[in-house]
């Protein structure tokens, strides 16, 4: 009796253990830009783990951007050490994908009520799907809009409400600010370095234009909008406008060096706490060149790379609960960027009563109708492709080249990397 009691005992014992020990599960999840984001995933990894004691987050150590991230994955993807969890680049989905990367989850999002019954906004689901199905949920969604000094304005006798909205305005705009400020300041910056093509594709788009067309492998931008982009991109250079890197041209905004800048919303946030009220500022939507003009939704999804069915559900309440209402609701207090789930703007006690405050965070939700995709460049050359419209841009806002140089060169180069369609 003794000895069957004890192997009952030992085999519950053993069981349980078991049971214990599946259960239990570390994701390993990588993320990017450590200045942005570094407290908000401490803050989200600390409260999910609260909510499911069974699951723990490690994250390696962030890398700067999202090109950074890609390339690590792939290599990662080389060497068989996957993160389960990344957040990348909205336009880098079809990279992974096409390399056989990343778990779709529409199943997952299925057997949980569907898309809508989990309040993702329909536009920005959409952004997180490859060839009709979906492998990313968006984490931290930014449009590109100006922020305006409005002290410097006003000194130069300029209303903000009557701020003009084309390109020409507003650096004309600039030079009255530079003239009137009374010390050295740059009227307009226009973030151009940002990803390396996310505001060139912002250009393209504000006037009706395409990045690749309809087969995905095929220059779009070879036209009359893809010329006034990279025009527009001169003029700046033209205007006197500095060459300065992403963080420079931020620092010299919240000292009061720069009156109007082009850049993403996910600095709102920062700018604020930088500002700390030693002026006023405010952000305005992204000027639209034309009546079906477009805006591409930049930042970043959360994508799923575990391969085991017990990881990839770990990894999906990882995902669903950072894109979801209380989530969502921690990302934009702690960042800027625009949330992907209207449940946590819709709920005052979430994110309704802080946009009612917080008018320069509201600029991205207005620009939602119009948001568009971030192109990604099929292929194995996607990086390669984004690292040439950098350099092309920098040549154009330093003067080195002239557009109508510029295009033709531009789309060879591009045309060169992208794969043929249907090879």
């Amino acid at each position: 009796m003794f000895n069957r009691m004890t192997v009952a005992g030992a085999a519950v014992f053993l069981a349980i253990s078991a049971n214990s020990a599946r259960a239990e599960i570390t994701l390993d999840v990588l993320y990017t830009t450590p200045g942005t984001f570094n407290a908000l995933h401490q803050e989200l990894a600390k409260r999910f783990t609260e909510a499911h004691p069974d699951i723990k987050v490690k994250f390696r150590n962030p890398v700067a951007g999202y090109e950074e991230a890609a390339q690590q994955i792939l290599r990662d993807q080389i060497t068989g050490r996957l993160p389960d969890v990344a957040f990348n680049g909205i336009n880098q989905i079809g990279l992974f994908v096409d390399r056989g990367l990343g778990t779709p989850l529409d199943a997952f999002a299925a057997q949980d009520g569907g898309l809508a019954t989990l309040g993702y906004y329909p536009t920005l689901a959409t952004l997180g799907t490859w060839k009709s199905k979906l492998y990313g949920l968006p984490f931290a969604v930014s449009t590109p809009v100006l922020y305006v000094n409005t002290d410097l304005l006003t000194k130069a006798g300029i209303d903000v409400a009557a701020l003009p909205k084309s390109w020409p305005e507003l650096l004309a705009a600039g030079k009255a600010i530079e003239a009137n400020a009374g010390t050295s300041v740059t009227g307009v910056y226009y973030q151009w370095e940002q990803t390396g093509n996310w505001l060139f594709q912002s250009l393209v788009t504000s006037r009706g234009g395409r990045i690749l067309k309809a087969d995905g492998c095929s220059v779009a931008f070879d036209d009359d909008k893809g010329m006034w982009a990279l025009k527009t991109l001169e003029a700046f250079g033209k205007s006197g406008m500095p060459n300065l890197a992403l963080g420079q041209a931020r620092q010299s905004f919240v000292a009061g060096k720069i009156g109007i800048l082009a850049d993403s919303t996910s600095y709102v946030a920062a700018a604020e706490r930088q500002i700390a009220g030693k002026f006023s500022f405010k952000t305005i939507v992204f000027p639209l060149a034309a009546t079906d003009g477009k805006l591409p939704a930049g930042g970043n999804v959360a994508m799923v790379f575990a391969k085991d069915a017990e990881r990839q559900r770990a990894a999906w309440e990882y995902v669903k609960f950072v894109t979801g209402p209380v989530g969502q609701t921690l990302m934009v207090n702690y960042t800027g960027y625009m949330p992907g789930n209207e449940i946590a703007v819709k709920k005052p006690e979430m994110l309704g009563d802080f946009y009612g405050k917080n008018q320069n965070h509201t600029t991205s939700i207005q620009q939602l109708p119009v948001l568009t995709e971030w192109t990604s460049f099929p292929g194995d050359n996607s990086l390669k492709i984004i690292e040439v419209v950098k350099n092309y841009t920098e040549s154009l806002v330093t003067g080195k080249r002239a557009a109508e140089q510029t295009l033709p060169a531009l789309v060879r180069d591009v045309t060169t990397l992208l794969p043929k369609c249907g090879g």
